[in-house]
């Protein structure tokens, strides 16, 4: 059984491999939901990694985007009128809780605002 486990890991993209290791990570804190699950327009909480980051302007107040997954979709985090939040950085792992809207780039998921929490 350790070989059959050994010979897949060593076959297996590296990639894949961290996305079913960020995905089991996500899945084991409770009260978390995975971001394909999380319907629009229903406060919920989502446990990703932060996989990109930046500042956008907007009419005069800036805003910081994160990108948020964790190994099932993406969501896009927008926290508005900050440039930059302590911690919050690429590979970064957090919790985020709030309101999801499906307005975001080609029909993702977006989240203005959110409660969060750093990992």
């Amino acid at each position: 059984m350790a070989f059959k486990k050994l010979f897949k890991n060593l076959t297996t993209p590296v990639s894949e491999l961290d996305t079913d290791r960020l995905r089991k990570f996500c899945e084991s804190r409770p009260g978390a939901v995975s971001i394909v699950d999380l319907p629009a327009r229903v406060e919920g909480t989502v446990v990703g990694e932060i996989t990109s980051l930046r500042i956008v302007p907007r009419a005069g107040s800036p805003s910081l985007e994160a990108t948020i997954t964790d190994g099932s979709g993406s969501l896009l985090v927008v926290w508005t009128g900050r440039r930059k939040i302590a911690g919050v950085s690429p590979g970064k792992r957090l919790v985020v809780s709030g309101r999801g809207a499906a307005t975001g780039p080609r029909g993702r998921l977006l989240m203005f605002n959110p409660s969060y929490e750093l990992l």
